[in-house]
């Protein structure tokens, strides 16, 4: 079997804030992947379930952990107004300039700038328990130690009330393989975060 274990090396952008520039690159290239390859439209699937429940006009209020370049807020907040639902999303993010990144995204998106921004770690986020209706993130969980994700699914479940919506690599020959030729044009972090995230992903048997 091929990468019968994760790997734990560390990701260059899990230790070290490139210049902003290469930061926006990376969130660009990020959010045109999750558009082709639909990583945001599983989140969204998963929303449609929750929806269910759901009244037109209801407000619901979700968090948006890791949230990068906020790709999956803004599509989480089109989703909503195409149906009639008041999704407010705060983008919680550890890194100021993927923030930077995501709020000029957001304006340009997004005109009326409905999203809230806050920068810490999930484990200090400066909410109160229960404060979201739902918790979302994608991308996250392979940068984190098995002890990591258990942590963060703790503090998950304290802010959340209604639901969980966890997004992630899987990995895969296949997926390494498209993330090294996919990166090869852009710039070093790219070329070296990109193979090593499949890498660093767990397979769906040991997440559970």
């Amino acid at each position: 079997m091929w990468m019968p274990h994760r790997s734990l090396e560390r990701e260059y952008m899990d230790d070290f804030t490139p210049p902003q520039e290469v930061v926006d690159e990376v969130y660009r290239f990020l959010g045109a992947i999750n558009r082709w390859f639909g990583g945001i439209r599983a989140t969204l699937q998963c929303f449609e379930e929750f929806s269910r429940g759901w009244h037109v006009g209801e407000r619901v209020n979700v968090l948006d952990v890791a949230s990068g370049g906020g790709d999956f807020g803004r599509a989480l907040d089109r989703w909503g107004r195409e149906r009639g639902f008041n999704i407010r999303v705060t983008a919680l993010d550890i890194s100021r300039s993927a923030l930077n990144y995501a709020k000029r995204s957001d304006r340009q998106d997004s005109p009326e700038h409905r999203h809230r921004f806050v920068c810490a770690d999930v484990d200090r986020a400066p909410c109160r328990d229960g404060a979201f209706d739902y918790v979302t993130c994608a991308l996250f969980f392979h940068h984190l130690t098995d002890e990591d994700v258990i942590r963060a699914l703790r503090s998950f479940n304290k802010l959340a009330n209604r639901g969980i919506v966890v997004n992630d690599l899987v990995r895969r020959w296949r997926h390494y393989a498209l993330s090294w030729f996919f990166t090869r044009p852009f710039n070093s972090v790219l070329r070296h975060d990109g193979p090593l995230s499949v890498r660093r992903s767990f397979r769906p048997g040991e997440l559970s």
